[in-house]
């Protein structure tokens, strides 16, 4: 939209002047030459700014232009549209009376001066016209603003199911890790999420963690991890779901290691649960009811072995032998010692 100006000025001889302008810069305009006609004009119209010359009539066919009325005109027009609304460049041929009145014009809402004749270079109309809307502040608004809404309740976490999907893993329906961007994290938690034979979350040390799922850096990796699963989970449960969710909510630790909290489900997603299917139609290993015996007999010999190295001596995978020492260990029959790379089996005392 154009900006649009009311002209108040009474003398023909500088109207064509001032249009000529305006037409320039693209602007429009009314035109008023009393202070009683620019007061219904400034009633039922807006305007970007007043070109307002002092000098003007109280009304129309009276005669008898005077200052005062141009700035009675000047107060009105902050009555009429509010104040500092609506610039007001104040146009007079008397430069030294303008500057007389400048501190009470001011003080009455004008935004600037300019002289008439006006000047075809250096401060010309149009300059002055722009500087004034360039510097204009938003106005000021007619309504109060309106109140800020309450943030949303926060709830404390109380439980949620844990998805495993194929390539990702979701809680309380929303996603909390991609397995693209957080491998590691995928495979401790598909450790983690292994019952014992009580039916409670399985615990793992670091070490042993590091042993299960082969994450390189040690047991600081996976403490990186595990940190980095904690903080997204939190950041993520509050700002989709307005949820708050402590650092041990999810995955607790200390004491016997890492182990998932019991108001925890987990649920493998149709994805992922067909992977799993998929992979147990494969040929499996004979089934042997005495693996474990044939694993307790190696380790009471006393030598220190690896999940291979039995493996070896049993003529089986190195992961069903695992699996095997992971049941054991749940039992509390044998435990690992040292560090991950290094340590061993042993039974426990």
């Amino acid at each position: 939209m154009k900006p649009k100006a009311l002209i108040v000025e009474d003398d023909d001889r500088i109207i064509g002047s001032i249009e000529d302008t305006l037409f320039s810069i693209g602007h429009e305009h009314d035109w008023a030459t009393n202070q009683h006609d620019a007061q219904q004009m400034l009633q039922d119209s807006d305007y970007s700014y007043v070109l307002l010359d002092l000098q003007i009539p109280a009304k129309p066919n009276r005669g008898g232009a005077d200052k005062e009325f141009g700035c009675n005109l000047l107060r009105d027009i902050q009555h009429i549209k509010g104040r500092g609304r609506t610039p007001v460049i104040v146009m007079t041929a008397y430069s030294a009376d303008c500057l007389d009145l400048s501190t009470e014009l001011y003080a009455n809402g004008a935004s600037e001066f300019i002289a008439k004749p006006f000047s075809n270079k250096g401060r010309t109309l149009a300059s002055v016209i722009r500087k004034v809307l360039d510097k204009q502040e938003p106005p000021l608004p007619t309504q109060p603003p309106p109140i800020d809404k309450p943030p949303p309740t926060q709830i404390p976490f109380a439980g949620g199911e844990l998805v495993f999907h194929a390539d990702r893993i979701t809680l309380c329906d929303v996603t909390v890790l991609v397995n693209s961007r957080a491998k590691q994290m995928r495979k401790i938690l598909d450790e983690l999420r292994r019952r014992g034979t009580k039916g409670a979350f399985v615990a793992r040390s670091g070490p042993e963690l590091v042993d299960l799922t082969g994450i390189r850096g040690g047991q600081n990796s996976v403490a990186g991890a595990v940190r980095d699963f904690r903080n997204n989970v939190t950041e993520t449960l509050l700002e989709h779901l307005g949820i708050v969710c402590g650092s041990q909510d999810i995955i607790r630790s200390g004491g016997p290691g890492y182990r998932l909290n019991e108001w925890i489900t987990i649920r493998v997603a149709e994805s992922e649960a067909e992977k799993s299917s998929d992979a147990n139609d494969a040929p499996a290993e004979d089934p042997d009811d005495g693996r474990r015996e044939r694993i307790l007999a190696e380790l009471r010999k006393g030598e220190k072995l690896r999940a291979p190295a039995i493996a070896a001596r049993l003529g089986c995978c190195t992961k069903t032998v695992k699996r095997e020492l992971d049941a054991l260990r749940t039992e509390g029959q044998v435990e690992f010692i040292g560090p991950s790379k290094t340590g061993h089996y042993r039974l426990t005392e």
